[in-house]
């Protein structure tokens, strides 16, 4: 956490002249959480970041005069890209911000949620359980885009929930900003939340987020089998270097809505021929479909349950299905991370172009070496029996797995044992952390 009522914690500096500058106001804003300084030095008004989120190691300012942005040498990101069209397009429109109060507290820890993706968002409200375990003095209070009101954990001392779609939380709302400063007068302490991005899920109950405990291990032998494909229709799982070169020819030549349907039919036909090798091995296996979107059918082969609009009823009874599942398949992004959070494993297809960004969108909520053996990764042109095998080997190595990988193990102890034989012994967690 960093303190930012009643004085700002940590040390500022002017880009200019690197002179220390003055406080003029905290922005909680659209993924970033700035202040507002002014250098009585050399007269400069910037905007710079603060120790949290996204920018929690990499610090970025914008001269208000010029919107010129620090560090001046700096490669582009896409952060850095996303802070200064969010600053450039600043909105003055009226947004509906709804406050529910659960608790009153005058010591709160502020989680800002607020981002134009939707994984971003989902891997900051993860900090909330953390917060509500390890802060129990203060109130916890949670900004959040609508869409993930159903997520809201119980515990929090107030939720705001801001009425806008991800694509409008591109840019910076003044009207936001007028509610967050109003609404911080009425605290004594506030504190803003680190909303690290990538939390430990180990310690993360997800049930306490979607209401839907995850699948329990003890059941994975337990047959038949549930097998989850996560489609989407925006992303796919191609076939071939074609496939790929056709959707660089449609998004160029505007024509993704037509070539949306053909790589959805083509993704289409390889579920279907590895649901068929799969349905070989196990005659009994359950097969389920879900995602955004409706192209084609899967009559015969699997229980679609894909739809063309979400909301968190939708996403609910999608969670059910995962917590039934012990694989689930999709594309690398930000769908698949409610599904590993209650699967037992997944197999993912991963493009070469996302290499830099493997297991950002798995949940991984094992310990030991089942943090290797229930997440599968398959290259971007993977074909239906590549993938099969994999979900195939999951379901059926798993007692050998787990007996000689995870039971009949030893490990050193930095304190010598007492007993003078030697003991066998199950890893404890705090064993695995020594």
């Amino acid at each position: 956490m960093i303190r930012i009522k009643p004085d700002i914690e940590g040390e500022f500096t002017c880009p200019r002249c690197s002179q220390r500058p003055v406080i003029k106001e905290i922005m909680v804003q659209p993924i970033v959480n700035l202040a507002i300084f002014f250098c009585q030095n050399c007269g400069s008004e910037f905007l710079q970041t603060l120790p949290v989120g996204h920018t929690i190691s990499d610090t970025l300012t914008i001269d208000k005069s010029n919107g010129k942005l620090y560090p001046i040498n700096a490669r582009p990101t896409w952060l850095s890209k996303a802070l200064l069209k969010a600053h450039t397009n600043e909105k003055g429109d009226r947004v509906q911000v709804n406050r529910i109060i659960y608790k009153n507290c005058d010591q709160v820890v502020v989680l800002n949620t607020l981002d134009f993706l939707y994984g971003h968002v989902l891997l900051k409200l993860y900090n909330a359980i953390y917060h509500l375990d390890h802060h129990k003095n203060l109130g916890l209070i949670v900004i959040i885009p609508k869409l993930f009101e159903w997520l809201i954990p119980e515990g929090c001392a107030e939720a705001w929930i801001v009425d806008l779609s991800l694509n409008d939380l591109t840019n910076f709302h003044l009207s936001i900003q007028h509610f967050v400063s109003k609404e911080f007068e009425r605290f004594k302490t506030i504190y803003l939340s680190k909303s690290y991005s990538h939390s430990d899920f180990r310690t993360i109950d997800i049930s306490r987020l979607t209401g839907v405990k995850p699948f329990d291990l003890t059941d994975f032998i337990q047959p038949p089998p549930a097998f989850t494909f996560v489609l989407r229709e925006d992303r796919w799982w191609m076939h071939s270097v074609m496939d790929y070169w056709f959707y660089r020819f449609c998004r160029k030549f505007k024509l993704l809505k037509p070539g949306s349907r053909v790589l959805s039919m083509r993704q289409n036909r390889l579920v279907k021929k590895t649901i068929s090798i799969v349905r070989k091995r196990f005659p009994a296996a359950n097969f389920s479909i879900v995602g955004l979107g409706t192209t084609g059918n899967f009559t015969g082969y699997a229980q679609d349950q894909r739809v063309g609009f979400v909301d968190h009823s939708i996403e609910k009874k999608w969670c059910l299905i995962y917590a039934k599942s012990h694989i689930v398949f999709g594309v690398h992004g930000s769908n698949m991370l409610l599904p590993t959070a209650h699967a037992a494993g997944c197999v993912e297809i991963l493009p070469e172009d996302r290499y830099g960004n493997i297991v950002q969108d798995i949940s991984v909520r094992h310990e030991d070496r089942k943090q290797l053996y229930f997440y599968r990764f398959a290259d971007q042109y993977s074909s239906p029996t590549l993938v099969a095998n994999k979900m195939i080997s999951v379901i059926e190595n798993f007692e050998v797995f787990e007996k000689n990988m995870c039971v009949n193990v030893y490990q050193t102890r930095k304190e010598p044992l007492r007993q003078t034989h030697t003991t066998i012994f199950a890893p404890s967690i705090d064993d695995v952390h020594r």
